[in-house]
């Protein structure tokens, strides 16, 4: 009997038993996406996460954890598939269940603000991408403290950032943060604080204050000439 003849028979005799299967749950969905994405098969793994992300309830704090890691895992998907638009929306709403009370942790909404700041600036809007960042910067001060290294990293991101956008008031403000932060940290005169003064040198630069700007790349290059007479 040819092999469609016999799954069709098969069918036919499940459904006269009144059986069905049963249904996969959305980890086991979930492990086969790895797999799938592990052998190099990313549409089957998207296609998998798909049908768990449909499959994943959302009634309590848990269960919507879960849904937006799912979410999350899919979304990497989209991107690494340049589908920046389909990302995004699983992003959105990963955040928008880990932030109905009861929250989710507060690094897995960092993460994903982080996420969704990035790809706002791959698509150019910066103002968006600039309101993300400054919403990840309160969350990481307020539960990391000021001079742990992740905030210090976003300031210089979000520093950066304001400098592309022409907000040099802004731009100041957080390079100096980040100054007092890293001198705080390393100490004044390691190659770390050298890297900050010379970043707030150039928004000086481009604000119009070029003395200070100069004063501050001697300061950033003097730096640098002990340390290499250190060595």
């Amino acid at each position: 009997m040819p092999r469609f003849a016999l799954s069709l028979l098969t069918l036919l005799v499940a459904g006269c038993d009144g059986a069905s299967a049963p249904a996969v749950s959305p980890e086991a969905l979930r492990q086969q996406a790895a797999v799938c994405r592990a052998e190099g098969r990313p549409d089957e793994a998207a296609s998998l996460l798909a049908e768990a992300v449909r499959a994943q309830p959302t009634a309590n704090r848990d269960q919507r954890t879960a849904a937006a890691d799912l979410r999350r895992e899919l979304a990497s998907l989209r991107v690494a598939g340049d589908d920046l638009a389909g990302a995004e929306k699983l992003y959105r709403e990963a955040l928008a269940l880990l932030e109905t009370a009861p929250r989710g942790s507060d690094e897995a909404i960092i993460n994903l603000r982080t996420q969704l700041a990035g790809l706002c600036y791959r698509q150019s809007r910066l103002d968006e991408a600039a309101e993300f960042y400054r919403s990840v910067l309160a969350l990481e001060v307020s539960t990391l403290g000021e001079t742990h290294p992740d905030p210090l990293g976003t300031m210089s991101i979000l520093g950066g950032l304001e400098l592309k956008r022409g907000e040099f008031n802004e731009a100041e403000a957080l390079f100096r943060r980040q100054l007092a932060g890293v001198r705080k940290v390393h100490g004044a005169e390691k190659r770390e604080t050298a890297s900050v003064l010379d970043n707030l040198a150039d928004v000086l630069s481009r604000a119009g204050q070029n003395a200070e700007a100069a004063r501050l790349r001697d300061e950033a290059k003097r730096i640098r000439h002990k340390l290499c007479d250190e060595c």
